[in-house]
């Protein structure tokens, strides 16, 4: 039982002794007394509601795990009511089934995306440029809230003490900073030809997770990038004034976990460089040859229809942003995709279609500016 739960039992108990000792009071009216009991069944409807939502949280929990027969005997119970549904063909079960985890989370008839089919969509999400593989990504359940982050402080070490009997001194203490967030719906909605619903499961899910997943990637950069846009544009030079971004403008625990996030421009330009022995600047991964370092960094590259060059006076100038993004950018996310179909409304009875709407919904915040430099270099040259 968490904490606001007991305080709503606590409030229940509180005015239900009202109510009693109402009903002695002998010049009582109708009026107090049904306010009274009006308030009563508002309380209770709250400590219901809260006590579904918790259940449904730890059912969700447990669908994550490692669960028994009965467990795996569920998710594919779901699993098939969810297709169903999608089919327009769910039966009373199914819907039994969907409302076990579905019923708290859309007034608009969402069905939640089921685990295995969820874990397929972060599996090809995996396969395309997602910027959220970098940032701090935070589950959370609630539609809005705060987390308390420690800030980034100078240290003094700790005082040598000399004098047994003297007051030891203050250490100080960390300084932390509480960030807010209001969790905002992102949704969408796709024509799904009659034809491949009627098709296998397998083929559906295939489908479903692809869509989902460039969307989600899609969206979720672009949130990303709108906080990192934010920050103060810095002119550098030539790729020396990254290195000196890394060594010292970012403080060393931040350089330590640093990534360079450059377009496509940029990284043209960075694979033109040679050092002195005329060896290429940019090396490949050795754990992962399919990426490249700069500096010991690694480059996470980005299309340029994503995070596009900036032309100024004719000059082409690619952006670099570098530094820590786990601890620049946070993402708070409802976990969960939510999804409803229609064969009817929309243009769907027209066209003899179904249509699938999917929602997410996230928050992004950032959380530390020092954490990232965002640069641009003139590129003009290099792209001649």
């Amino acid at each position: 039982m968490d904490k606001e739960l007991r305080e709503l039992l606590a409030e229940l108990e509180a005015k239900e002794t009202e109510a009693r000792e109402l009903l002695n009071k002998k010049d009582v009216t109708a009026e107090e007394i049904k306010a009274k009991t009006e308030e009563i069944k508002a309380i209770r409807a709250k400590v219901e509601a809260h006590k579904t939502l918790e259940e449904f949280n730890n059912r969700g929990v447990e669908l994550t795990g490692k669960g028994g027969k009965g467990m795996d005997e569920f998710k594919d119970q779901y699993r098939k009511a969810f297709l169903n549904a999608l089919r327009g063909k769910a039966s009373s079960d199914d819907f039994k089934i969907l409302n076990t985890l579905s019923e708290n989370n859309d007034l608009n008839g969402g069905l939640l995306v089921p685990k295995d089919i969820q874990t397929a969509i972060n599996q090809y999400k995996r396969s395309l440029p997602q910027l959220e593989s970098l940032i701090n990504v935070v589950p959370v359940n609630t539609l809005s809230g705060s987390r308390v982050f420690e800030k980034l402080d100078a240290m003094t070490p700790f005082a040598n003490i000399t004098n047994d009997t003297a007051d030891i001194t203050d250490m100080g203490n960390p300084t932390f900073e509480a960030v807010t967030y209001q969790i905002k719906k992102y949704a969408g909605w796709m024509p799904v030809p009659n034809d491949l619903l009627s098709d296998s499961d397998q083929n559906i899910i295939a489908y479903l997770s692809r869509w989902i997943a460039r969307k989600s990637v899609v969206t979720r950069n672009s949130l990303i990038l709108a906080q990192l846009n934010t920050l103060q544009k810095t002119t550098l030079a030539d790729w020396k004034a990254i290195k000196k971004a890394i060594n010292i403008t970012l403080d060393p625990m931040i350089a330590a976990g640093a990534t360079v996030v450059t377009n496509q421009d940029g990284f043209q330009y960075l694979d033109t460089l040679t050092d002195a022995q005329n060896r290429p600047l940019m090396v490949p991964d050795v754990t992962n040859p399919s990426t490249y370092r700069l500096f010991g960094k690694p480059i996470f590259l980005v299309p340029n229809t994503v995070l596009p060059t900036v032309t100024e006076n004719n000059n082409k100038l690619a952006p670099f942003i570098v530094g820590n993004f786990a601890e620049a950018v946070t993402m708070f996310e409802r976990q969960g995709y939510l999804i409803a179909s229609t064969n009817i409304g929309g243009t769907a009875f027209r066209t003899d279609r179904t249509e699938i709407r999917v929602i997410e919904r996230e928050d992004v915040k950032l959380v530390d500016s020092g954490a990232v430099v965002y640069g641009q270099i003139n590129v003009t040259s290099v792209l001649a």
